[in-house]
C-alpha cells in the first residue's frame, strides 16, 4: 500500500531540510541531493561522470553468453517468498542505487537521479530519473518502489522481512521517495536499499497470472525472451533501455543474448562445459579445477582460465552450532568438537590444498584482528554488559595454546573437556550423562559442497564417541528445516562485505536469536558480540570501522559458534576463447562477465 504524506509534511526537496514525520521523532534531511554517496567520505566519481573506470566504454554491442546455473527454478516470481526464481532474472529490474567496483562503499543513481541521506542515516530520499521507463514504456514512479518495498518486506525472503524490518517508505510525490529508519546510525542501510530491484505496481499488483509471469515487465538492460521451468532461462537485450547512456551503465550490459541452463549435477555441467554447450564456468570445487580442465583446448588456448582474488575475505564456509540444544549450549562442547577437525588433512585430501584456512572472519584485509587486544577494542567491547574473559583479551584464536587441531594430542584435549562438560564415554559411546543418551548431532546442508568434509569429520568425532547424523534433504527443504531451527548442527557459507554491519546482524545479533524464520541460526545471545555489531553498522571513519571489525572478530572467534572449514579467497574462471573483458580484470579486479564482458568481433 503506497503512503501518500501531504506537501505540508515534508518541505521540498532541494530547497531546504525535508522534516519527516514519524511518532514522536522529528528527521532532518541534508537540503541538497546528490548524485551518489559514501558513509565513509568523498566520491571518486564526480556528477555526470561518463563511466565506472573499470569498464571498457568501447566494448562491442552484441553476440551471446552462455551460463550455467546448479540447481532448478519455478517461476520468475521474484517478490514472493517461498517462490523460486532463477536468480538472473532480476537482471530485468533496475535498482534505485548502483554500488560501484573499485570503492569500499559508494552508491551512485541508478532509477534515482539524486539521493540525500541523513547525518543520523534516520531519512534517506530519493529523486527519480526522469527518463525511466519500464519496458512497456510506462514512467516508473514513486508507487512503483514503494509497492516494491512493502511487498517484499511483507511476502518477501526473510533477508527482505528482517533488513527492511527498521524501514518506513513514503511517497512525497510521483517522483519522490522517502525512506524512515528506526535504527538511528544504521550506515548499512544505504546498501541494504541498493539490493531491491524495483518491481512494476500496475503488473504485480494483483498477482499476474502464469502466462503473464513467463514475460514479467522491468525496466532493465534486459527482458525475458525464453522460458522452460526448470531447466531454461533466456534474457534479451532492450535496444532501447531509457538507462543505457547513465554513467553507471556505460561500457556494460554488452551481449544481446544472455541464456541459462540449469544443472542438477556438477560433475555433468563440467562435462557440458567441456563439449562446449555454455561458455564460461566459475569453479567452486578446486579438486575439480586441478584436474578436470586438462585437454587440448586448454593446449591450444582455445579454452582460458584464470585465478583472481576475491575483494575482501572472500566465502567463509563452516558448521553452525544450534546453541538453543542443550549440549551445544557449552562452549566446551563445541571447542572440543573444533579441536577435532584437521584444515589441512582436509584441505589437501578432498580440495587438492585450493582453500585457505578459516582463521579471521576478515581473512588479510586489515579488518582482521591479530595479537593481543588493542586499547579500542578494549574500550569498545568493556562497554558492552559482558565479564570480558581474560582469554579474549589475548591471541584473538580460540585454540591459541591448545594443540594442533585434528592431532592425537588435540583429540585428548577434547575428549578431557568433553568429559567435564558430563558426557564421558560408556562402552566405545560418548554419552549425555543427565539422561543417559548417546551424543550426537544431527547436520543438515542443502549443499553437495559438503558431503565429502561432513565424512571426515564424522569419522573424527567416532574417534570422540560422539556420532554425526546427515540429514538427507533436497536444498530447499534443508533451507526451510534451517530456517526453522530444526538442527543441530547446519553448514554455512557467508561473504563478509568489505564494509560489513547487516549480514553480521542478520546472522549473529541476539535481537534476532529467536525470531521466526531469522538467519540467526545459532541463537546466541552476546552483548559483546552485540556492541561489536551495532559498532560495525555505524562506523563512519577507517579507523572507527577497523576497531568495530577487530573487536568483531575476536569475539566472534572466541565464542565457537561455528566450526570454521574453510575460507575460498579466489574466483576460478575458466572461458572459451571468444570474449573480450576489461583491462582492470586483468590487473586483477575481480571478474563479472555477464555485465563487463562483450564478444570478440
Amino acid at each position: 500500500m503506497v503512503v501518500d504524506i501531504s506537501r505540508r509534511t515534508f518541505l521540498a526537496l532541494g530547497t531546504g531540510a525535508l522534516a519527516a514525520y514519524s511518532p514522536g521523532i522529528v528527521r532532518a534531511v541534508p537540503d541538497r541531493l546528490q548524485h551518489g554517496f559514501s558513509p565513509l567520505g568523498a566520491l571518486r566519481y564526480a556528477p555526470g561522470f561518463t563511466a565506472f573506470d573499470y569498464v571498457d566504454v568501447a566494448a562491442r554491442k552484441g553476440g551471446t553468453m552462455r551460463f550455467a546455473r546448479m540447481g532448478a527454478f519455478q517461476t520468475l516470481d521474484t517478490l514472493h517468498y517461498p517462490a523460486q526464481p532463477p536468480a538472473d532474472v532480476r537482471l530485468i529490474y533496475d535498482r534505485l542505487i548502483v554500488a560501484s567496483d573499485d570503492e569500499t562503499a559508494s552508491y551512485y543513481g541508478a532509477l534515482a537521479e539524486s539521493m540525500a541521506v541523513a547525518d543520523d542515516f534516520s531519512v534517506i530520499a530519493f529523486r527519480l530519473h526522469p527518463g525511466a521507463r519500464w519496458h512497456s514504456g510506462e514512467p516508473v514512479l514513486a508507487e512503483d518502489v514503494v509497492f516494491t518495498f512493502e511487498s517484499l518486506k511483507a511476502e518477501g525472503a526473510p533477508f527482505y522481512r528482517q533488513a527492511f524490518r527498521p524501514l518506513t517508505l513514503v511517497a512525497e510525490t510521483e517522483d519522490r521517495v522517502v525512506f524512515l529508519n528506526d535504527r538511528l546510525g544504521d550506515r548499512d542501510v544505504v546498501r541494504r536499499i541498493a539490493t531491491i530491484p524495483i518491481h512494476p505496481s500496475g503488473f504485480w499488483r494483483d498477482r499476474p497470472s502464469a502466462e503473464a509471469l513467463t514475460r514479467p515487465v522491468g525496466s532493465g538492460p534486459y527482458r525475458v525472451a525464453e522460458v522452460d521451468p526448470p531447466r531454461r532461462l533466456v534474457l534479451e537485450r532492450v535496444p532501447d533501455y531509457w538507462g543505457a547512456d547513465l554513467g553507471v551503465n556505460r561500457g556494460r550490459w554488452n551481449f544481446d543474448r544472455l541464456t541459462f541452463d540449469y544443472y542438477r549435477d556438477a560433475d555433468v555441467a563440467l562435462q557440458a562445459f567441456a563439449a562446449d554447450a555454455y561458455d564460461l564456468r566459475i569453479e567452486e570445487s578446486p579438486a575439480r579445477w586441478s584436474s578436470g580442465y586438462d585437454g587440448p583446448a586448454l593446449q591450444t588456448g582455445e579454452m582460458l582460465r584464470t585465478v583472481s582474488p576475491t575483494f575482501a575475505a572472500g566465502v567463509l564456509h563452516g558448521i553452525v552450532f544450534n546453541l538453543r540444544r542443550r549440549p551445544l549450549a557449552d562452549r566446551r562442547v563445541r571447542l572440543a568438537l573444533t579441536l577435532a577437525y584437521d584444515f589441512d588433512t582436509v584441505n589437501q585430501t578432498l580440495f587438492a590444498g585450493g582453500y585457505q584456512r578459516f582463521e579471521s572472519v576478515f581473512g588479510d584485509t586489515d579488518l582482521a584482528a591479530t595479537g593481543p587486544v588493542t586499547d579500542g577494542e578494549r574500550s569498545l567491547l568493556s562497554a558492552s554488559e559482558d565479564t570480558i574473559s581474560p582469554d579474549l583479551l589475548g591471541d584473538p584464536d580460540p585454540l591459541d595454546g591448545l594443540p594442533p587441531a585434528g592431532s592425537r594430542e588435540a583429540l585428548s584435549q577434547a575428549s578431557r573437556l568433553l568429559d567435564e562438560a558430563g558426557y564421558p564415554i560408556r562402552d566405545g559411546r560418548r554419552i549425555d550423562a543427565a539422561d543417559n543418551t548417546d551424543l550426537a548431532f544431527a547436520v543438515v546442508s542443502p549443499s553437495p559442497l559438503y558431503e565429502g568434509p561432513l565424512t571426515w569429520i564424522g569419522r573424527a568425532w567416532e574417534r570422540l564417541g560422539v556420532g554425526l547424523v546427515r540429514v538427507r534433504a533436497d536444498p530447499a527443504t534443508a533451507s526451510r528445516q534451517m530456517l526453522d531451527r530444526d538442527f543441530d548442527l547446519a553448514t554455512l557459507s557467508w561473504t563478509p562485505e568489505r564494509l560489513p554491519g547487516t549480514a553480521e546482524r542478520l546472522l549473529w545479533h541476539s535481537d534476532l536469536a529467536d525470531a521466526p524464520n531469522s538467519y540467526a541460526l545459532s541463537g546466541i545471545k552476546s552483548p559483546s558480540l552485540d556492541t561489536a555489531i551495532e559498532a560495525l553498522e555505524t562506523a563512519r571513519a577507517p579507523t572507527a570501522l577497523r576497531t568495530a571489525a577487530r573487536a568483531f572478530d575476536r569475539t566472534f572467534r572466541h565464542a565457537c559458534v561455528m566450526l570454521p572449514l574453510w575460507r575460498d579467497g579466489t574466483t576460478r574462471l575458466a572461458w572459451w576463447n571468444r570474449f573480450e573483458r576489461p583491462a582492470a580484470e586483468g590487473e586483477g579486479l575481480p571478474p563479472s562477465p555477464a555485465d563487463r564482458w562483450w564478444a570478440k568481433g
